[in-house]
C-alpha cells in the first residue's frame, strides 16, 4: 500500500529508532516521513503539515498532554512511543491516545499509523458534513 500523501512526523530522542520507524513506514506505507528531535518539535509542527505525529512519551502526564494538544492543534493525530512499562492505554498519562511500545513490532507500527490517520480523517470537519 503506497500512500505518498500520508505525512508522518517522528519525534524520537533515539536516532536509530527514528530511522527504523522511517524505513518501515516508507517501505510498508510509501508515506513521507520527517524525523525531528524534541528541541525542534515545535518548529517542525509550525513549518510542516503532518497527518500523524509519533512522539516519544515523556514521564510526565502534563508534558504528554501538552504535546498532544500541540499536535492536535496542528491538525495531526497523536501516537505516543513509549518504553515505560506503566504507560498503557489505561494509564492516566496516555489519555486514550494510541501507544506503540518500544521495542515495537513493525506490523503494529504500520497498523497504528494507518488507524491514527484514518481516525484523523474521520474526525475532520469536512468528514462530518
Amino acid at each position: 500500500m503506497n500512500n505518498p500523501s500520508l505525512r508522518v512526523l517522528v519525534v524520537e530522542s533515539q536516532g536509530l529508532i527514528a530511522v527504523e520507524i522511517e524505513d518501515i513506514l516508507t517501505e510498508k506505507l510509501g508515506c513521507s516521513v520527517t524525523i525531528t528531535a524534541h528541541a525542534e518539535f515545535g518548529d517542525a509542527l509550525a513549518n510542516g503539515r503532518y497527518d500523524v505525529v509519533l512522539v516519544d512519551a515523556a514521564p510526565s502526564k502534563a508534558e504528554n498532554l501538552a504535546r498532544a494538544e500541540q499536535i492536535e492543534a496542528s491538525g495531526a493525530a497523536t501516537v505516543f512511543l513509549s518504553a515505560y512499562e506503566d504507560f498503557s492505554p489505561n494509564a492516566r498519562s496516555s489519555h486514550g491516545f494510541p501507544i506503540i511500545d518500544k521495542p515495537f513490532d513493525p506490523f503494529h507500527l504500520v497498523e497504528t499509523v494507518k488507524a491514527a490517520a484514518a481516525h484523523r480523517y474521520d474526525s475532520a470537519p469536512d468528514a462530518q458534513g
